[in-house]
């Protein structure tokens, strides 16, 4: 369902730091407050909203930044989103390598890479394959694929599921709408109960992808007039 983009959406906005979706073994960018140095890290683990562990390279001049107390600005790319945020040193040990406790970030500001500009929604939808059936919720969705939730509370177990599959999709644009369609599952991730879905719209020719920018473009006028009064 993509279609040649004009131009990719590159939009800045500052937002909760609940937002920021960390995950072990992610490389992010260290940086003391400050400081013009910069330095490649890896995240290691987290406790979500409380804080999380970077591992830091064993360089010289990195102990001042593993110090409990220190003020670091971290960047990171995820899922299309480039997000840089501050955040403080809760505790640090330097053997056998340099690691540091980190606050979680009160706020971080987001910058959207992706070619289809994303917007936050709770929509229900349906997800299928040869294997399972389960109702969803799609938490984002752009022009050119959508993040979704399945649902935790079913008692069918999820099998079979990885990257690269395709399932389809119900999708309940409106009350007066729908939409089916193919997608490729593209990231998988189990949060607490939860199973998160990264998907990719498949090129459709029944009409789908009319109907999908037709929604989309009223909900992007939605989403700038929110936008602006936050």
């Amino acid at each position: 369902m993509q279609q040649p983009d004009q131009q990719h959406q590159s939009r800045s906005k500052r937002d909760l730091g609940m937002f920021v979706a960390f995950k072990p073994g992610q490389a992010v960018m260290v940086q003391g407050m400050g400081d013009s140095q910069r330095y490649w890290g890896r995240i290691i683990g987290t406790d979500p909203y409380d804080y999380f562990f970077v591992k830091l390279p064993m360089v010289p001049g990195i102990m001042r930044l593993a110090a409990a107390g220190a003020s670091l600005t971290l960047r990171l790319e995820t899922e299309g989103e480039l997000f840089g945020f501050s955040c403080d040193v809760i505790a640090a040990i330097h053997k056998p390598y340099p690691m540091v406790a980190l606050s979680y970030p009160t706020s971080a500001e987001r910058l959207q890479l992706r070619k289809h500009r994303r917007v936050k929604c709770l929509i229900p939808a349906l997800v299928r394959n040869d294997f399972f059936m389960s109702p969803a919720v799609i938490v984002d969705l752009s022009r050119g694929g959508c993040k979704l939730v399945l649902d935790m509370f079913q008692k069918q177990k999820i099998i079979n599921l990885m990257t690269g599959d395709l399932i389809s999709l119900d999708v309940s644009l409106d009350t007066q709408s729908s939409l089916s369609c193919q997608a490729k599952v593209v990231s998988l991730m189990e949060y607490g109960q939860g199973k998160f879905l990264g998907t990719m719209f498949e090129e459709s020719g029944d009409g789908a992808q009319a109907a999908l920018d037709e929604f989309m473009a009223r909900l992007e006028v939605i989403d700038s007039i929110l936008d602006g009064k936050s």
